[in-house]
């Protein structure tokens, strides 16, 4: 029989069982208490049916609440893994394995979120019915490490971690994080673990130590004296070039201060820099330090906050100036040669930007324009230093120049001198150019052709007055020649010989 009955049912069924079997008001008869001598047998044996009937539904309703609330809790349960399963194979670069091991069976996956489909490019299903998948794509110099790594935890089932390499579908390689936790079942060995993409923090790491790779490469090959000390002067780092130039072995930095390598005299200029750079972003100063010889470096010092090792510091870079001072010296004694070369030839010698502002000359040529110094040209455009016509045909030269980025050799014109008189100059005009070719300004020179054109147009009139005597004296000549003949032809006439030679190679 099959009960299915609800709370009211059982209760009504209670009532109905003694009224059914013709029960008195009272169970027990009025005299002796608990005595049932006064009961019938029937009586006594539906009472105990009845009792029995009601501790069996009793019994029946508690199973059927226990039933009930098992069905619940399989269902709560079911859901609960259904959520669990959906997250595991959501999870980003993530995946969630069950792995075992047996004599009989060998490796083999009984559960594996989706994550491996991302990982590798394989179905899951695939990789599911066949764990060498996995295995075959394992990057192959990290195989030796996770075959010990799974010998260490089958041996004590201690919790494992590795990073390893694999090789997905299209052969790229990323890197993966390995967790497990081993158990043993029976003759089995169980894996449960976790597996997350740590190629990008990979990436990274390898990025940051590149970096770090060529910022002491940098650091060690650098000929700039670069020093690192905390914000008292401490020598926290220090680059070979300090150990090279002032002579200290590294063990003899590690116990110094900064303000120890500078001589006595720039002292006052090293503190005060230490001072500023701790509230400002950076300082600097010329000043000398001192080798562990006792000689003096001149050097160019900057300063700037940073950190080493997580703590706060000062970065500074001493510039060996010793040799630049040199080279600057040997530069202004160069340009001092030049300039007297420049002050000491017969021809003006002047450059120019791209717009015609004068940025440099030599003496002749402020002679010749009536300046007294370089001063009275540099910063001066042609209209500021000559006539407006002059000024106009001297920008319109210096433009073409530029424009056509071609030189303009040997042109001569006309120029109205300080004086007011009118004189000549021959003008070669260059174009100055840049590291690309693009003409920005102009190199010109001239030279003083008046004297020259007065002596030449001398000459001129000397030559055409020679050549009007030379015509002049060639008729002459000629008359003589014509009287010679005639008197030959006289003399012929008479019958006397000829007295004079006539030919037109005379003439």
């Amino acid at each position: 029989m099959k009960f299915n009955l609800k709370n009211d049912s059982l209760i009504t069924l209670m009532l109905s069982i003694p009224a059914a079997a013709g029960a008195r008001d009272a169970l027990f008869l009025p005299g002796t208490a608990g005595d049932l001598s006064y009961l019938e047998t029937d009586e006594v044996i539906i009472l105990l049916l009845s009792s029995m009937v009601l501790l069996l539904f009793g019994v029946l309703i508690r199973l059927r609440q226990l039933r009930i609330q098992l069905e619940r809790k399989s269902a709560s349960l079911e859901k609960s893994e259904q959520h669990i399963r959906l997250m595991s194979d959501n999870l980003p670069s993530a995946t969630i394995f069950q792995l075992t091991h047996s004599e009989k069976e060998g490796f083999r996956f009984t559960y594996l979120s989706k994550g491996c489909e991302k990982l590798l490019g394989i179905e899951r299903d695939s990789i599911l019915s066949n764990a060498q998948l996995v295995y075959d794509h394992i990057y192959e110099e990290d195989i030796p490490a996770l075959r010990e790594t799974f010998r260490q935890s089958t041996a004590d089932l201690a919790p494992g971690k590795m990073e390893l390499r694999v090789l997905d579908r299209q052969g790229r390689l990323k890197w993966q994080s390995v967790s497990t936790v081993p158990h043993r079942t029976d003759e089995t060995v169980v894996w449960d673990g976790f597996i997350q993409d740590i190629s990008g923090r990979k990436l990274a790491e390898d990025v940051l130590v590149e970096e770090n790779r060529n910022f002491q490469n940098l650091f060690r090959t650098i000929d700039d004296l670069l020093i690192v000390c905390d914000s008292d002067g401490r020598l926290l780092h220090t680059n070979p070039a300090v150990v090279q130039r002032l002579g200290y072995s590294e063990e003899a930095l590690k116990t110094m201060s900064i303000f120890e390598l500078f001589a006595e005299g720039s002292k006052d200029d090293i503190h005060q820099v230490m001072t500023a750079v701790q509230t400002q972003p950076s300082a600097g100063a010329g000043m000398s330090m001192q080798s562990r010889n006792g000689s003096s470096i001149p050097v160019e010092l900057n300063t700037f906050q940073g950190t080493w090792r997580n703590d706060r510091a000062v970065f500074a870079v001493a510039r060996d100036v010793a040799g630049r001072r040199q080279a600057e010296e040997a530069l202004r004694k160069s340009q001092q040669m030049l300039q007297l070369i420049m002050d000491t030839i017969p021809m003006a010698v002047f450059w120019k930007d791209k717009d015609s502002i004068y940025l440099g000359c030599n003496k002749t040529f402020i002679r010749d324009c009536g300046f007294e110094s370089v001063e009275d040209v540099v910063g001066n455009n042609p209209f500021d230093l000559f006539p407006v016509e002059q000024a106009s045909a001297v920008l319109e030269r210096d433009q073409g120049v530029i424009r056509n980025n071609y030189p303009r050799f040997h042109f001569t014109h006309a120029v109205t001198r300080p004086d007011g008189t009118v004189g000549w100059r021959e003008s070669s005009k260059i174009p100055l150019r840049d590291e690309e070719g693009r003409a920005v300004g102009v190199l010109g020179v001239w030279r003083d052709i008046t004297e020259q054109n007065r002596a030449e147009e001398r000459l001129k009139r000397t030559l055409e007055d020679m050549e009007r005597f030379n015509q002049l004296m060639r008729g002459r000549e000629r008359r003589t020649l014509e009287l010679k003949s005639e008197i030959n032809a006289l003399l012929k006439q008479l019958g006397k010989p000829k007295k004079y030679r006539t030919t037109m190679d005379e003439i």
